[in-house]
């Protein structure tokens, strides 16, 4: 899977968030680069706020899909990327 394989826009958060697992366990089985990784979920996220966010905060079901392994990368990704999330800095509680 490349970054062509993932798209851009979802119609809902459940195909965001699936999506988003997919691709971040591509990265955990080495078959996408750091900088492909981050650029990709930086773009998906920023195309998908009204699903990927409720309020300042991830919305419940992207966080029950994506489970703290990937969600704790997902967070560095956006920490270093510079979005601001209403939640304790890199860790789910």
């Amino acid at each position: 899977m490349t970054r062509n394989d993932i798209r851009l826009y979802y119609k809902n958060q459940l195909e965001l968030s699936y999506a988003l697992r997919d691709y971040i366990d591509l990265y955990f089985e080495n078959r996408v680069h750091d900088e492909e990784l981050e650029e990709t979920i930086t773009s998906v996220i920023a195309a998908n706020k009204d699903k990927f966010y409720s309020g300042t905060e991830i919305a419940k079901k992207p966080k029950q899909v994506l489970g703290k392994t990937r969600l704790n990368v997902l967070k560095q990704i956006l920490l270093k990327k510079g979005e601001k999330l209403n939640e304790e800095a890199s860790y789910i509680k």
